[in-house]
């Protein structure tokens, strides 16, 4: 007979990339440290879909009062997305990514234990079921030859957006819970819409920022070596997260591999012109997949395309113009997916809403 906790793994394990059980079990104790037992049959009375605390409190057969003092809670700890209209509260089901992982870093009362319970399960459980967020250079220029898709234009993109918060790394909160000390500046994620309402109105963690300010953010992270990674459908980005290679769970993964460029979606690739080449070596420290290297001072350099997931870092830095990116042909680019699990639409989460609301707007 399954415990609570067997069955909330096996529904959050429906949700996003997964949450796989483990010979081990490391998953449960996970949540067995982030979930009571009120609060795991609460969950389990959770949608995807934002929804009104009565209808919660109706599906567990309890008062509002109550629920809501569970769902409060809930929050608190991360397991939650809750938004507020017209006054009354909205409570979606956070899963593990990304989710109640990320949440850890707003937590008040942060329970240490974890950050070690997380790491034993990355490194020795955890296998993604979909991709999560895309590589996308930062400091790419429009041409005939070098068309840049709006998804792809980060700085298109933030200048679409109405409202940007700024947030801490949780992946660094992660690693430096562990006490691994990293040197590059971490409050450098970006969240929209949906996202940045729920983390700057309804948690009070982060700050608002300009598309101006946001656009500097861009330039400072790329300065300091961090992967710009979008998040998104077709239709919406949702965050741009810039991410130290050293600390990012989703980069720490796949470079473990042999082959990360299968795992990353990017639609660039990186071009070499050995006679521009300064063999200055700068671009071997800003691979964050160690996919270059040089045999001898004067030796040409070796681009390992199995490792290159089209960052950009290293073109950014190269003083002679050796390296480049280029545009993938047509047959090996990939578009954003038309739903986006990991980060579920805002316009879908606000229709959502609006209709449960019964406002129809």
């Amino acid at each position: 007979m399954s415990t609570i906790y067997e069955t909330l793994r096996d529904r959050i394990d429906q949700y996003s990339v997964g949450f796989i059980a483990t010979a081990s079990g490391v998953e449960l104790k996970i949540l067995q440290r982030l979930f009571t037992e009120e609060e795991a049959e609460t969950y389990l009375a959770l949608t995807r879909k934002p929804e009104p605390v009565s209808v919660i409190a109706g599906r567990l057969g309890k008062s509002v009062e109550e629920t809501a003092a569970v769902l409060g809670r809930m929050t608190e700890k991360g397991h939650t997305f809750p938004a507020t209209h017209n006054g009354t509260k909205f409570y979606a089901a956070a899963p593990f990514m990304h989710g109640f992982f990320e949440h850890q870093v707003f937590r008040k009362n942060k329970d240490r234990d974890l950050p070690a319970l997380f790491e034993e399960y990355f490194q020795t459980g955890f296998i993604p079921r979909t991709r999560s967020l895309r590589t996308v250079p930062i400091h790419m220029e429009a041409t005939p030859e070098t068309p840049i898709a709006p998804y792809d234009d980060v700085r298109r993109i933030i200048m679409t957006k109405e409202r940007i918060g700024l947030f801490p790394c949780a992946c660094n909160f992660q690693t430096a819970s562990l006490g691994r000390k990293c040197d590059r500046p971490h409050d450098m994620c970006l969240a929209f819409d949906f996202y940045a309402e729920y983390l700057l109105d309804e948690i009070g963690f982060g700050r608002t920022i300009t598309r101006e300010e946001a656009l500097k953010i861009l330039d400072e992270a790329e300065a300091a070596g961090l992967v710009h990674q979008t998040g998104g459908d077709k239709r919406n980005t949702e965050c741009i997260c810039n991410c130290c290679p050293d600390c990012c769970t989703i980069l720490r993964q796949v470079k473990l591999l042999p082959n990360p460029a299968r795992y990353k979606s990017s639609n660039y690739v990186l071009t070499y012109a050995q006679d521009a080449c300064k063999h200055c070596r700068v671009c071997l420290g800003r691979c964050p997949m160690q996919a270059l290297s040089m045999s001898g001072d004067e030796e040409p350099l070796n681009v390992n395309r199995d490792r290159c997931i089209g960052c950009g870092l290293c073109t950014t830095t190269c003083g002679g113009g050796a390296l480049k990116l280029a545009v993938k042909d047509e047959k090996d680019r990939r578009t954003p997916p038309t739903t986006f699990d990991f980060m579920r639409c805002s316009l879908d989460l606000w229709k959502e809403i609006r209709e449960a609301a019964g406002d129809g707007e």
